[in-house]
């Protein structure tokens, strides 16, 4: 049988039964997590994180706006410091360009990991940060030796989000904390849109998680949410007008010419949709052998 034909099972509870919804995407019969069905086929993932996933098919050019991640992860770092003492050590799952470990690194001794060559080699030679190309279940960790992993919209990329979760539960000690961010779909714009919520573009986004999915979700792994929030975020007027009429087009629009030749591009604009979803959730209990079994 072709991969192509292959379907995933639900993350959040493990069943097969799913009901079409739009767009190529199902939702759960039992638990009610949306997901795109089709698993990726082997390599699909490193093509589509590829060097133009951040300078061209997602982001106008990711680095350039370096300035702006940095503004947002500072305010992800003070919100996750509550819950991660001072010198613990934090592990960043799909950590890019390491904006969010080279700012993280001042309270915390932090690493990381990423499918994506090139953002990689900037996070080592730019940042001399401890950062791995590689896909996080193929990195070797032991129990008790990370405190903290945090994935900074990077949950709904995940073609087996189950399986990393069972392993951070597995690394981390009783107290750790998993930290990380995604679009809510049960959120008022995401229902008042549907379909046409920005956030949907499968195969690069593949779980569209609620605040009760993700719950359910997490706590399947032994793990129990202990702040959530919809956050706010800053982004560059130059992304903004390009996501908005250029985004998926041969060129940029004329807009966005413009924005990038009179300097606007690089004015930052905080902005809350009240549909980004933040949660810290803290390694309570063991998992069940049969989840650890049907994440495997």
């Amino acid at each position: 049988m072709s991969i192509m034909l292959v379907r995933r099972s639900c993350a959040g509870c493990g069943e097969t039964d799913a009901a079409p919804l739009f767009r190529e995407l199902v939702s759960c019969r039992k638990c009610g997590l949306i997901y795109y069905p089709r698993l990726l086929e082997p390599g699909e993932a490193e093509r589509l994180y590829s060097d133009e996933y951040f300078a061209g098919a997602e982001y106008f050019d990711y680095w350039s706006d370096r300035a702006t991640h940095e503004s947002n992860f500072r305010r992800r770092m003070r919100q996750l410091s509550p819950w991660l003492p001072e010198g613990s050590h934090l592990y960043e799952v799909g950590c890019s360009y390491g904006v969010f470990l080279n700012v993280a690194r001042e309270r915390w001794r932090v690493q990381g990991c990423d499918i994506a060559a090139e953002a990689c080699r900037v996070a080592v030679e730019q940042f001399g940060l401890d950062v791995r190309r590689a896909d996080f279940l193929d990195v070797p960790l032991k129990r008790g030796e990370v405190d903290g992993f945090c994935l900074w919209d990077t949950i709904e990329h995940l073609d087996a989000p189950d399986k990393y979760l069972a392993k951070m539960a597995e690394v981390l000690p009783p107290g750790g904390v998993v930290a990380l961010t995604t679009g809510d779909i049960g959120s008022w714009l995401a229902r008042k849109q549907g379909e046409r919520w920005r956030q949907i573009h499968p195969p690069t986004h593949l779980w569209y998680f609620s605040e009760a999915t993700l719950r359910r979700t997490l706590e399947r792994f032994g793990f129990e949410v202990v702040w959530s929030a919809h956050i706010g975020m800053s982004r560059s007027l130059g992304q903004i007008v390009y996501s908005l009429t250029s985004l998926g087009k041969a060129r940029p629009s004329l807009l966005h010419r413009l924005c990038v030749g009179s300097g606007l591009a690089r004015l930052s604009l905080p902005l809350n949709t009240f549909d980004l979803l933040m949660v810290v959730a803290r390694r309570s209990a063991e998992p069940s052998n049969t989840v650890r079994r049907s994440a495997a």
